[in-house]
């Protein structure tokens, strides 16, 4: 007796990502690449973008999560001096839009002020509407030195305990046209604990956006038949408005 066929479910993409997917297929083609290494493309809801950037001091770090050529969010390192001490940290917010949001959380400090932190999610951690984006230009980690002597003390989701932390996720939300989508980008964090502009920095190893609107994204995912894996200046980057 033969079992009853399932349906598949499916899902509704962008009508940009329809756009974008039939131009991979148009620059795939004409560079001789088989149409069947795309098969199950147009099924795909999550683009993962391969990367291996580092923070700069006072240079921004731009992430187009979807490759439109708008700048999307940012990452940067701090450094203030002021009369209680030296301040050295590194933030990440939404850029442009202020419908982009990191994933964070309001902090009190030991000093009874409130910032705003970012959240250091692990692989695996669920991105999407339950999560929490009210914080507004979040910070990573800092360094807070004295204003005498060497004495310190790191603040943040991401100093881990004055160590840094591996491959941790930002949980991303961001607009494209007038729809909410959600992602992720991978880092790796340092201190270093020398009162330099780059004390405090980060390494971004990658980042995925969900193309279904309002559909949450698992961090850290990077394979399976929903996924389509770029590296920047690939064909799949260029097709995609990479450079």
């Amino acid at each position: 007796m033969s079992r009853p066929r399932q349906s598949r479910k499916t899902f509704k993409i962008s009508d940009y990502l329809n756009r974008q997917l039939n131009t991979y297929a148009q620059v795939a083609s004409a560079a001789g690449v088989s149409l069947l290494a795309l098969a199950g493309a147009s099924e795909a809801t999550v683009v993962y973008t391969e990367t291996n950037q580092a923070t700069q001091a006072g240079v921004p770090l731009y992430i187009d999560l979807n490759h439109d050529g708008i700048k999307d969010f940012l990452l940067r390192t701090t450094f203030y001096i002021g009369t209680g001490g030296t301040d050295l940290g590194l933030s990440a917010a939404g850029y442009q839009n202020a419908n982009n949001r990191v994933a964070g959380r309001r902090l009190r400090t030991s000093g009874g002020y409130f910032l705003s932190a970012a959240s250091a999610l692990r692989s695996g951690a669920r991105i999407g509407p339950k999560r929490n984006f009210s914080a507004t230009f979040p910070f990573m980690a800092e360094e807070l030195f004295k204003r005498v002597g060497d004495q310190y003390s790191d603040l943040g989701a991401w100093d881990g305990k004055g160590k840094g932390v591996k491959d941790r996720y930002l949980g991303l939300k961001f607009v494209i046209g007038n729809e909410v989508h959600y992602g992720w980008a991978r880092l790796t964090v340092t201190l270093g604990h020398q009162r330099q502009y780059d004390d405090v920095s980060g390494t971004l190893t990658g980042y995925a956006y969900e193309t279904v609107p309002d559909k949450p994204i698992i961090a850290g995912q990077t394979t399976g038949q929903d996924v389509i894996k770029l590296q920047p200046g690939t064909l799949g980057g260029l097709a995609l408005g990479g450079k």
